[in-house]
Protein backbone atom coordinates (compact mmCIF):
# COMPACT_ATOMS: atom_id res chain seq x y z
CA UNK A 1 0.00 0.00 0.00
CA UNK A 2 2.79 2.84 0.76
CA UNK A 3 4.86 1.92 -2.31
CA UNK A 4 1.55 2.25 -4.42
CA UNK A 5 1.20 5.36 -2.77
CA UNK A 6 4.28 6.60 -3.57
CA UNK A 7 3.92 5.86 -6.87
CA UNK A 8 0.71 7.60 -7.26
CA UNK A 9 2.41 10.82 -5.83
CA UNK A 10 5.16 10.51 -8.32
CA UNK A 11 3.18 9.80 -11.05
CA UNK A 12 1.51 13.26 -9.92
CA UNK A 13 4.60 14.93 -9.95
CA UNK A 14 5.15 13.58 -13.91
CA UNK A 15 1.75 14.66 -14.65
CA UNK A 16 1.82 18.17 -14.00
CA UNK A 17 5.13 18.37 -16.20
CA UNK A 18 2.87 17.46 -19.47
CA UNK A 19 5.67 14.90 -20.83
CA UNK A 20 4.04 11.86 -21.30
CA UNK A 21 7.71 9.71 -22.37
CA UNK A 22 8.19 10.57 -18.93
CA UNK A 23 5.21 7.96 -17.31
CA UNK A 24 6.62 5.20 -19.96
CA UNK A 25 9.98 5.60 -18.74
CA UNK A 26 9.13 5.36 -15.49
CA UNK A 27 6.61 2.72 -16.06
CA UNK A 28 9.31 0.49 -17.87
CA UNK A 29 12.02 1.84 -15.00
CA UNK A 30 9.55 0.36 -12.46
CA UNK A 31 8.97 -2.89 -14.21
CA UNK A 32 12.96 -3.46 -14.84
CA UNK A 33 13.42 -3.20 -10.83
CA UNK A 34 10.82 -5.10 -9.43
CA UNK A 35 10.67 -7.84 -11.76
CA UNK A 36 14.40 -9.12 -11.27
CA UNK A 37 14.42 -8.33 -7.74
CA UNK A 38 11.45 -10.21 -7.56
CA UNK A 39 13.12 -12.91 -9.19
CA UNK A 40 16.29 -13.05 -7.34
CA UNK A 41 14.09 -12.97 -3.71
CA UNK A 42 12.60 -16.60 -5.91
CA UNK A 43 9.16 -14.09 -5.19
CA UNK A 44 7.49 -14.00 -8.47
CA UNK A 45 4.61 -15.27 -7.97
CA UNK A 46 0.69 -15.31 -10.19
CA UNK A 47 -0.15 -12.70 -7.33
CA UNK A 48 3.10 -10.95 -7.80
CA UNK A 49 1.85 -10.02 -11.69
CA UNK A 50 -1.58 -8.65 -9.71
CA UNK A 51 0.92 -6.69 -7.22
CA UNK A 52 2.79 -4.92 -10.48
CA UNK A 53 -0.47 -4.48 -12.59
CA UNK A 54 -1.69 -2.28 -9.62
CA UNK A 55 1.30 -0.49 -9.33
CA UNK A 56 1.51 0.18 -12.64
CA UNK A 57 -2.27 1.54 -12.13
CA UNK A 58 -1.01 3.56 -9.30
CA UNK A 59 1.42 5.11 -11.18
CA UNK A 60 -0.52 6.01 -14.28
CA UNK A 61 -3.65 7.41 -12.39
CA UNK A 62 -1.41 9.79 -10.48
CA UNK A 63 -0.32 10.78 -13.96
CA UNK A 64 -4.01 11.48 -15.03
CA UNK A 65 -4.74 13.00 -12.06
CA UNK A 66 -1.39 15.17 -12.06
CA UNK A 67 -2.36 16.20 -15.63
CA UNK A 68 -5.95 17.41 -15.19
CA UNK A 69 -4.99 19.19 -12.14
CA UNK A 70 -1.99 20.69 -13.65
CA UNK A 71 -4.50 22.07 -17.64
CA UNK A 72 -5.70 25.60 -16.91
CA UNK A 73 -9.24 26.42 -16.90
CA UNK A 74 -11.07 27.34 -20.21
CA UNK A 75 -13.55 29.57 -19.03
Amino acid sequence: MIIAGILFLVGILIGLSYRFMAILAASLAMTLVIVPLWLMRDELTFFSLFVWIGYLFALQSGYLVGGYVGTEDDS
